[in-house]
């Protein structure tokens, strides 16, 4: 008798903590991870394209999810990379250049002590802190003044390790 009252307590605990974990995923949003491919666009997700890929065209190939980036569906900037065929800092928040500099490390596109330091002393300051530039910039996503982000794996290595080493100079200039 008593086992059988343990078993009758056992389900209805189970039944309980199922219930409460039904309405949490009913009221959680969905988590896609990063990098998966779509028909249509999520609400509050921004796409990526690859500027020189004129192929990456969202509206007849999906949308790609990028955790962390909110935003709307914009095409991509035309002339986004200049006669270097880099993507222009100037328009980059310090957060954001402070993420991509950590991008870069994580990536081993920059290899240096100044890379690092840079980057630590700039991660430290309120403002990159409360930037959303720096999650995106951590993803290797250059917001260069356009709405869609520039994703820089899109660029070849060569240049990625040469816009590696303009972040790099651009850190130090903003932690002066």
């Amino acid at each position: 008798m008593l086992k059988t009252q343990y078993i009758a307590l056992g389900a209805v605990c189970g039944l309980a903590f199922s219930a409460v974990g039904a309405a949490h995923a009913q009221s959680a949003a969905a988590q896609l991870p990063a990098g998966t491919v779509l028909s249509t666009q999520p609400a509050g997700s921004v796409p990526v394209t690859a500027p020189t890929d004129p192929a990456s065209n969202l509206a007849t190939r999906g949308t790609q999810i990028v955790k962390g980036v909110t935003g709307s569906e914009t095409s991509a900037t035309p002339g986004a990379l200049d006669e270097n065929g880099l993507p222009s800092l100037s328009s980059a928040s310090t957060g954001n250049v402070t993420g991509l500099l950590s991008y870069c490390i994580s990536k081993k596109l920059v290899n240096s002590t100044t890379a690092r330091s840079t980057a630590r002393s700039l991660a430290k300051r309120d403002d990159v802190k409360s930037d959303q530039g720096y999650s995106i910039g951590g993803q290797g996503l250059l917001q260069n003044g356009s709405s869609t982000p520039f994703d820089i794996s899109t660029l070849n290595k060569s240049k990625r390790v040469e816009l590696c080493s303009d972040l790099v100079k651009k850190g130090q200039s903003l932690s002066d």
